[in-house]
This record gives structure tokens, sequence and C-alpha cells, in this order.
């Protein structure tokens, strides 16, 4: 009996310690709903990735990359089943820095400073078109450059 005890007791503490060393790195802090401030980097991240995905809800696969440009900015393409996703309803898209524009299908952030942080917001119907889902993609670009976001459902 005791010898049970002792390896339950083992294995909740190291589920714990598990849990504690597997935090992640990079961290928002102090982010207002004016969005005139910026997440600042904590002294974790460490230049670990240029990025982070923080919440991706109803999302079945997306990217983040890095393009060859001169300008800071992010594009934002939404995808479904490999085409444009063109079944949106109530899209919402809410940024730190820059300015927003629309060129047909993308969507995109342009004069952003760094860290940009951004919360894309949106109603589509699934593969199937049979259930509608409210799409929620989250995620912090550390360092300037030109950026394109794929997000597809």
């Amino acid at each position: 009996m005791t010898k049970k005890l002792i390896l339950i007791v083992i294995v909740i503490l190291g589920y714990t310690i598990l849990n504690w060393n597997n935090e992640s790195g990079a961290a928002i802090s102090n982010i207002k709903d004016t969005g005139s401030e910026s997440p600042a980097i904590s002294k974790s991240h460490r230049n670990k990735s240029p990025y982070k995905i923080i919440s991706s809800r109803y999302v079945s696969r997306s990217s983040i990359r890095r393009n060859v440009g001169t300008t800071n900015g992010v594009r934002i393409n939404l995808k479904q089943n490999g085409i444009d996703n063109t079944d949106i309803e109530d899209f919402s898209l809410a940024f730190n820095s820059g300015n927003e524009y629309r060129m047909g299908n993308t969507v995109g952030i342009e004069n952003s400073s760094f860290p940009l942080y951004v919360k894309v917001t949106y109603r589509t119907w699934n593969t199937f078109h049979a259930v509608q889902n409210d799409v929620i993609y989250e995620f912090i670009i550390y360092y300037p450059g030109a950026w394109d976001v794929i997000i597809c459902n």
C-alpha cells in the first residue's frame, strides 16, 4: 500500500514539475483596450521565435512567414479548402499599431511598430457548410519586416 502511495505522489509531483518547466517563454503584459500600448517582450523570450501564436480557435492550419520587403506590416489571407474564403461574416481585426488596409480578400496592417499584437475574429462556415464557427486567431510578431499570415479553416 505504501509503495502505491509513494508511486502516486511521484507521478503527481513529476507532472507538476513538468508543467512548471514547460511554461511559455513569451508573455503579453498590460495590453489595454485602447490599442495604444504595445505588448512588452518578456525577459524570458530570449529571441527564441520571431512570433508567437496566442490562441487559435476553429483554425485547421495556419502559417506565419516573413517576406523580403522594406515595409513593416502584416498581410492576412483567409482560406478554406485551399481557396480564398468568401463566406466571412462579422470580421474584426484588432491590433496595437499601424493602419488597416484591404485589397480584395487580403486584409493587412501597414506602417506598424513591433512587437505587433494582432487579433483576428470572424464567423465562417465549416468545410461542409453545415455549421458556422466563430474563428479567433491571436498572435504577436516580435521583429520588424513584411509578414504573411495564412489562416485556413
